[in-house]
């Protein structure tokens, strides 16, 4: 009794976290019936926007807008839920294995004709009677021969099988068959029945002793959702930085047509004076071309920009999915920001804070760490592999029936389903022993090569972490100089801008007392507006240079709500 208690509890033991700390049916029935859900997002925070049938934006709220719309940006949280996918596929080695067979066979045989030499003939009646029993009667006529013709035997046998095998997380394999078989037919006075449970417990005790060859991929897969979380991260914050120049150059768009509409006035209130002074004779014909040439020219840069400006607002229609509804793409867009309105330069830190900020912030060097860790990983699984291989198993099982003993004439020597059971259960007739196997590869190729190639992806993976740090040293250091140009540029356009009226003004002022000529006047007004679209390149250059700054920093998405939903795998 206390044999069949310690192997019971033994077993239990074994495989309780199968059977009790999960579901496996559940768990089954959940996933075959109702598998997860993904729907495509619909377009959010646009309606709430519109006021008088206009969609007016300022940078932040068409940076949500981007955050949330953006087709590109979807696509990419959806190479987290891919990596979070692989983690599920590699806990294959660890998932339980129940696998059921039951198999019939019926056949139909010949049976052997024999002839009883003699003379004469017999008859007889009898009785079938179990083993050691037995009567009957007959006579035999002189003379004759008795032939006994070829006749059929027909037998069923049947086989059902159980078998259950798991691999714990603490490296051992756990294997457990139950085997019934019942046979029966001509030949069988009565159907026999035998049962068998054979269970093994195997552990690796040099190679796989930390059962690191199956949990390897697993980590490895955990490790790559951080990583490819990390990545996504960053693919997001240079799509959110892309979407702000184009919205900055859009600006500079629209007001660069102002400019032009000013150029272009200007430009006729001198071909209305010419006209004037030509019909009052003062001016000759042939000088009224210059004029009106500078009229036409300026008209015709004015198209071309206004024509500019619309594209450019299409292609931000696209980035916050406005161009998906007739009602959306006849939206006009009105964007709200003035270039001339430069942040607060006090939130820029100098070069070595805004690094150290930067080389804490910045998800790129996560990713690169986290690299690095798996192909530490890998080195320790390549080295686990060229260890010998040392397994040792344990088994034991029982076997039922023995045949009852035949205690009355009129007993069954062969037990029902019940009787099988019940020896099997309670280990009447046990067997147990255990194994031991030793495979020793004197040139293991395959992991030296493993090895090796696990030591050249490390350092890869170290020289490409020492270049992920240089490329964001350079980008801070870049967008600070880029701030430093910009602002500088806006001083000098500034100046410029200033020089530039006066002269207008000043020439205006000597073509009137008529010192110059119309070309004076008109080229004045030409090198005023180049001077009025410089300074506006330069308010775009800092508000561009300031994105780079936050994107280089990693200030850029904040505020805006982004997260990257990374699912929780176990």
């Amino acid at each position: 009794m206390n044999r069949r208690i310690a192997f019971w509890l033994t077993i239990m033991l074994l495989t309780g976290r199968a059977l009790f700390a999960v579901d496996p049916l559940g768990s089954y029935i959940d996933w075959r019936f109702h598998p997860p859900q993904l729907q495509i997002r619909d377009i959010q925070g646009l309606n709430k926007r519109i006021v008088d049938g206009k969609l007016h934006l300022h940078i932040r709220e068409f940076l949500e807008l981007v955050l949330q719309n953006a087709t590109d940006i979807q696509l990419t949280r959806l190479d987290v839920l891919t990596a979070a996918n692989d983690i599920l596929s590699s806990h294959a080695p660890f998932d339980p294995q129940l696998e059921l067979d039951f198999t019939a066979l019926r056949s139909v045989s010949p049976l052997s004709f024999f002839t009883l030499g003699g003379i004469g003939s017999s008859s007889g009646t009898g009785s079938i009677a179990p083993p050691g029993t037995g009567t009957g009667s007959g006579s035999a006529v002189p003379g004759g021969s008795q032939v006994i013709l070829p006749t059929t035997i027909s037998s069923l046998s049947q086989s059902s099988q159980a078998q259950f095998t798991e691999l714990l997380p603490t490296g051992q394999t756990i294997n457990a068959t139950f085997t019934t078989s019942r046979s029966s037919g001509d030949d069988f006075l009565y159907p026999a029945l035998f049962g068998s449970l054979n269970v093994s417990v195997t552990q690796h005790l040099l190679q796989g002793r930390t059962n690191l060859q199956a949990k390897g991929p697993l980590q490895v897969a955990r490790t790559e959702l951080l990583i490819t979380s990390e990545r996504s991260e960053e693919a997001i914050a240079s799509s959110i930085a892309l979407a702000a120049h184009q919205y900055w150059n859009a600006i500079e768009l629209r007001d660069t047509i102002r400019v032009q509409e000013q150029s272009v006035d200007l430009a006729r209130r001198s071909y209305d004076r010419d006209k004037k002074a030509l019909d009052l004779g003062a001016l000759a014909k042939l000088d009224i071309f210059q004029s009106e040439t500078q009229v036409a020219e300026r008209n015709r840069d004015l198209i071309a920009s206004r024509f500019q400006y619309k594209s450019s607002l299409d292609a931000m229609r696209h980035l916050i999915g406005a161009d998906l509804t007739p009602t959306l793409r006849a939206t006009e867009i009105v964007l709200e920001d003035q270039a001339a309105a430069l942040p607060d330069r006090s939130s820029v830190l100098p070069f070595e804070q805004a690094l150290v900020k930067a080389l804490e912030a910045r998800p790129q060097a996560r990713a690169a760490q986290q690299q690095t860790n798996v192909d530490a990983l890998n080195i320790r699984v390549a080295r686990d592999s060229l260890l010998p291989r040392l397994d040792v198993s344990v088994q034991g099982g029982a076997t039922g029936p023995g045949f009852n003993q035949m205690a009355s004439q009129t007993a069954n020597p062969y037990p029902g389903l019940g009787s099988t059971l019940g020896q099997v259960l309670a280990f009447d007739y046990p067997s147990y022993g255990f194994a031991a196997t030793l495979n020793f590869p004197f040139r293991n190729s395959t992991a030296r090569a493993a090895l090796s190639n696990s030591v050249v992806n490390r350092v890869h993976d170290q020289y490409l972490q020492r270049q992920t740090q240089q490329g964001i040293t350079n980008d801070v250091r870049q967008a600070l100089n880029s701030l430093d140009l910009a602002n500088a540029s806006i001083e000098a356009a500034i100046r410029a801008c200033d020089l530039a009226r006066q002269n207008v003004s000043a020439e205006q002022q000597k073509y009137e007392l008529g010192t110059i000529t119309a070309f004076e006047v008109l080229d004045s007004q030409t090198r005023l507006a180049s001077a009025e679209s410089a300074l506006l390149a330069a308010y775009v250059s800092y508000q561009q240079a300031y994105i780079d700054y936050q994107r280089a920093t990693w200030m850029l998405l904040d505020g805006l709500g982004m997260v990257v939903e990374t699912p929780r795998v176990h």
